[in-house]
């Protein structure tokens, strides 16, 4: 099953969606008090039950692709022990999905990792655990779940989650160390090469990565080096292995990869609220004159188009999907629609692949639970405005194609 054409999507995050699993290291941070709890996951979004009429939802706003995550830490909970309910049900979800005609992409890692792994084995940043426990890991997936899968994604945003558990402290587990922060980048790029080697030709494979403009306080002069410090941190790593063999990171030594200059089938990017750095570092919404939104960022077109912009001109020539949620814009009735009509307006304006809505159902957040509504679809599973401007942007965009 390969994909051709702009792609219209939903990327259904488990943890989101269903609830943290008991074995994944994000659980330990919820007991111990650092993240709200996802309890309420299951019971509030009913996913895990309701799926079939939620992809008949989908399938009807438009969407013809759909993400789900191969949850590593409900399918492996311990060390080499499968749990055969867990992967029953992920299969049963692919084939539900697959026969609504929707491109199934499997993510084998988006935000969560087993506790065993994250903790136990080192993570990533373990060269026996990348290097042993992961490809191991990688085989499996794809001798149980190949035969249902349009298409394979390593990792969601692994920079972006390095920086959370390394540098910004809001993942586990909780460091503040720009030293740790650069090699944690390292080790996640060095593992999506490592899943890139292993499943390419066996369906496509995509990079999915963060795309979030960086400025800094003009007035500030401590503020240009602590911005450009930050894109070695969260631009350069992929632009650079991706397009030059290199991998740079930070102030690391530069790392040749010549395995991943043009490596990918395409590449996901997820669209993330420009920000403003200061002499410290601290990250403030930008622009200062717009109204931050709930998370206290601000979503600006104008700063999203610049880097997807960006994005297309440093790839050159490569298929480029744009991804991303309404959980920053200010809902006034009228902010949401018009942004995601703004939004779905640049697949065609930049030659886009497609557009795939990441959280498209509301349900748990990492960090603010329950109280953050990024979805074109309720809890409930009602509509919202803007569901009906991604559903007119599909069908227009089919009309011309």
């Amino acid at each position: 099953m390969t994909s051709t054409g702009s792609e219209f999507g939903g990327v259904l995050t488990a943890t989101e969606l269903e609830g943290c699993s008991p074995a994944a290291d994000w659980s330990r941070w919820i007991t111990a008090g650092r993240a709200p709890d996802s309890a309420r996951g299951s019971m509030t979004t009913g996913f895990s039950h309701s799926y079939p009429e939620d992809l008949e939802q989908l399938r009807s706003l438009g969407a013809d692709t759909v993400v789900i995550t191969m949850e590593w830490a409900e399918l492996e909970p311990s060390p080499g022990r499968h749990d055969a309910p867990a992967i029953e049900f992920r299969r049963d979800l692919l084939r539900t999905a697959t026969e609504f005609g929707m491109t199934v992409w499997a993510c084998l890692v988006d935000g969560t990792l087993p506790g065993w792994f994250a903790d136990d084995e080192g993570g990533f940043g373990d060269d026996r655990a990348r290097g042993l426990v992961w490809p191991r890991h990688i085989d499996w997936i794809g001798e149980t779940f190949g035969d249902l899968v349009g298409g394979w994604i390593p990792q969601r945003e692994p920079l972006h989650w390095a920086l959370r558990r390394h540098l910004l402290g809001t993942a586990p587990p909780g460091g503040r160390d720009p030293v740790k922060a650069a090699a944690a980048v390292k080790a996640a790029m060095l593992a999506d090469g490592e899943a890139w080697r292993l499943l390419q030709g066996t369906a496509p494979v995509a990079a999915y990565h963060t795309a979030r403009q960086i400025y800094h306080q003009s007035d500030d002069v401590k503020a240009r080096p602590q911005a450009a410090g930050l894109e070695r941190l969260l631009w350069h790593p992929w632009l650079s292995a991706l397009t030059e063999g290199r991998m740079v990171v930070g102030d690391l030594p530069i790392t040749t990869v010549d395995h991943l200059r043009d490596a990918f089938d395409r590449v996901v990017v997820e669209l993330r609220p420009s920000i403003m750095v200061d002499g410290t570092g601290r990250w403030h919404h930008h622009p200062a004159d717009q109204p931050p939104g709930p998370t206290g960022m601000s979503m600006w077109p104008e700063a999203q188009a610049e880097a997807l912009q960006r994005t297309i001109d440093e790839l050159d020539g490569r298929a480029v999907v744009a991804a991303g949620n309404l959980g920053d814009v200010t809902d006034d009735g009228r902010a949401r629609p018009d942004h995601q009509q703004l939004m779905m307006g640049l697949v065609g304006e930049l030659d886009l692949a497609g557009w795939w809505q990441s959280s498209p159902i509301d349900g748990y957040h990492f960090q603010y639970g329950f109280d953050l509504h990024p979805g074109l679809i309720t809890a409930d599973r009602v509509e919202t405005a803007a569901a009906e401007k991604y559903r007119t942007a599909t069908a227009e965009h089919r009309i011309r194609s």
